[in-house]
């Protein structure tokens, strides 16, 4: 419907609301439009098509009488649907699309690539706390939380308090290269040359098969590559027991502890043994030089003459003392006893204890013979 146009009976489908209820109202709108200027009119027009609303109807004078003669009900039609015309032609509207912006192709970095930035973080130097102890887990890249980080670090820091060989860690994404010249060898050559006995992990989370494991020289003097590389084999077995990152980042450093606590056992036995090679080498008796042989047999019987001197003279003594002893006697005093019951003695029975050798003193025999009711 166009805007101005007359509303007839059927076409009332929108009737104002103000209108709607009453003839009152649909006559004073008519007056109220009596009163306006075309050029006002036109005004409104054009602000209702500039605001591409809809315009509202507008009662005529002829559907003013139909209203009064009950031809038109106000209202009657407001809730009904909207008649479509069957032969009509709907055409889409047509839409303006923007023209498509060309952007230049920008060279996006690999996802395995560790960028700079964060390799010299990784490899300045050994990282320290406000106490100055080394900081034994390395993870500029944040793979970790805050609260992971911190019980990966205590545990690493435990080790480090019951071991002699320090265990550095550095986490890195399972997808992550290194660059070319960049590899666990030569990381320990930068920072680790002095530090003493260590342990390096290259550790990929998420992927404990690819993590690489390096001891220092003075270990790998003493313990084989073949232990180890059981020793890895059997910290990232572990770790697969863990479906977890963190889980397995957990095995695995528990094993490898486990594993390095028995490296450093045959470290120490090997040192003993070294130690004690050493002390034999310096305690060995430089033998004499040897002189002609007549003179080795006069020192060879010299020494027999004197051995055989030695043993006579011990032999000599213990016959003398053996014979001293067997004749050797004790006398026991005869010890005066006063009369019992007025008598010398009681009705002549009185006990004698013997011993069963004489020749040997009463404390160093234990077996005493007694005698009971011998008669005096």
């Amino acid at each position: 419907m166009l805007p101005g146009a007359p509303l007839t009976g059927q076409d009332s489908l929108r009737p104002p609301a103000a209108t709607a209820g009453s003839a009152k109202g649909a006559e004073a709108e008519v007056r109220e439009g009596r009163a306006k200027d075309p050029e006002e009119k036109a005004a409104e027009l054009e602000k209702v098509r500039k605001s591409r609303l809809p315009a509202l109807p507008v009662w005529s004078p002829s559907d003013y009488e139909k209203v009064k003669r009950g031809e038109i009900v106000a209202g009657q039609n407001f809730f009904a649907p909207v008649p479509v015309d069957p032969d009509a032609k709907i055409e889409p509207p047509v839409v303006e699309l923007p023209e498509p912006v060309e952007e230049s192709p920008q060279p996006e970095e690999a996802e395995t690539a560790i960028s700079a930035e964060h390799m010299a973080e990784y490899f300045r130097e050994i990282s320290r706390d406000g106490r100055g102890e080394p900081i034994f887990l390395s993870d500029p890249q944040d793979l970790l939380s805050q609260q992971e980080f911190r019980d990966r670090e205590s545990f690493l820091h435990y080790h480090s308090s019951e071991s002699n060989i320090d265990m550095f860690v550095y986490l890195f994404d399972q997808r992550q290269e290194f660059p070319a010249d960049t590899d666990i060898q030569a990381v320990y050559q930068d920072l680790f040359t002095k530090h003493g006995p260590v342990a390096l992990v290259f550790y990929h989370l998420g992927a404990p098969d690819r993590s690489q494991f390096f001891l220092s020289s003075d270990i790998r003097a003493v313990i084989s590559q073949d232990e180890q590389d059981r020793a890895l084999r059997a910290a990232v077995q572990e770790a697969f027991e863990k479906s977890d990152v963190a889980y397995q980042l957990d095995n695995f450093l528990v094993e490898l502890s486990i594993r390095l606590y028995w490296i450093e056992r045959e470290l120490k036995a090997a040192t003993a043994t070294r130690e004690a090679r050493r002390l034999e080498s310096e305690t060995r008796v430089i033998p004499a030089p040897v002189g002609n042989e007549e003179d080795n047999l006069r020192l060879v019987g010299r020494a027999v003459l004197f051995a055989f001197c030695v043993i006579l003279a011990w032999l000599s003594g213990w016959a003398g003392w053996l014979w001293l002893q067997h004749r050797r006697k004790y006398r026991f005093p005869e010890v005066e006893c006063g009369p019992l019951l007025g008598a010398p003695h009681a009705a002549g029975v009185g006990a004698v204890i013997s011993f069963s050798n004489a020749h040997l003193p009463p404390s160093r025999q234990r077996d005493q013979v007694p005698d009971y009711l011998e008669r005096m």
